[in-house]
């Protein structure tokens, strides 16, 4: 039953929480009782996430740019004046570019680390105050297993790159926070069918799949969005003063590679 979860009543805001992942997780602890904000940069996609989760009074939509500070605070100050508190965040925002590092462009490399970094930072400097004031609170932030594992996909390291540098700062950031008694989470996905590929450059992409093909035909294999749901869920399920400091789910069935169209 939905009372046993404690999470219930709990305001928790998801960053890029329209589609894939994040959405994922809305879902999950949206069933668990919890009052959830759908935070994404396109209106439409959070109305269609807040219908189908139901509306009502435990949902909230709200359209914000996570790689601006300003509109991060605005966004957040909003909430509270709804809700009055902010009890869980999950830093969600992330996108790859499958990209030959020494061929990326200027602007892919600023948009990488604004999404796959400056995001998080923005989100956990924005959040902390809140949480400060309340006395408690947790922190999720979303890495990747690339930061950790070679085989994920060929091309990708500047988005690991990225994801590092926010491993490093959610360790720092772990220890800050202990004496306000704010929990620190970093969750590391392995491979997730989330349909991003069809963002990717068709040639630059084509040219890494031959690379990571060149390193072995196999890979782990990749898992659905909700598996990834219910997992950071359980990150809120822990009584105050106890966190999963670090948790990362990969799926362990060798598969052929292919792109993720092919899958």
């Amino acid at each position: 039953m939905s009372s046993t979860w404690r999470v219930k009543d709990k305001v928790i805001v998801i960053s890029g929480g329209s589609k894939g992942i994040g959405l994922a997780t809305a879902r999950v602890l949206h069933a668990r009782g919890a009052r959830v904000v759908i935070m994404a940069r396109n209106q439409v996609r959070i109305d269609a996430a807040v219908a189908e989760l139901g509306g009502g009074e435990r949902v909230f939509g709200i359209a914000a740019d996570a790689c601006s500070k300003q509109d991060t605070q605005r966004a957040f100050a909003d909430i509270v004046a709804r809700w009055g508190r902010i009890d869980g965040l999950v830093n969600n925002v992330g996108f790859q570019y499958a990209r030959a590092l020494a061929l990326m462009p200027e602007e892919e490399v600023r948009s990488m680390v604004d999404l796959n970094f400056l995001s998080t930072v923005f989100g956990c400097q924005c959040v902390i105050p809140i949480m400060q004031k309340q006395g408690e609170g947790r922190i999720v932030n979303i890495s990747s297993a690339s930061v950790r594992h070679d085989g994920e996909f060929a091309d990708i390291g500047m988005y690991s790159a990225c994801k590092a540098a926010m491993d490093r700062f959610t360790h720092e950031l772990r220890y800050d926070l202990k004496k306000d008694g704010i929990m620190v989470t970093l969750f590391s996905p392995g491979s997730v069918a989330t349909g991003s590929i069809e963002n990717f450059d068709p040639e630059a992409v084509a040219s890494a799949l031959e690379k990571w093909k060149e390193r072995g035909p196999l890979f782990d294999g990749a898992m659905e969005p909700g598996v990834m749901g219910e997992s950071i869920a359980h990150c809120f399920e822990y009584p105050p003063g106890v966190a999963v400091e670090f948790m990362e789910v990969r799926p362990n069935i060798p598969t052929p590679k292919a792109l993720e169209s092919d899958w």
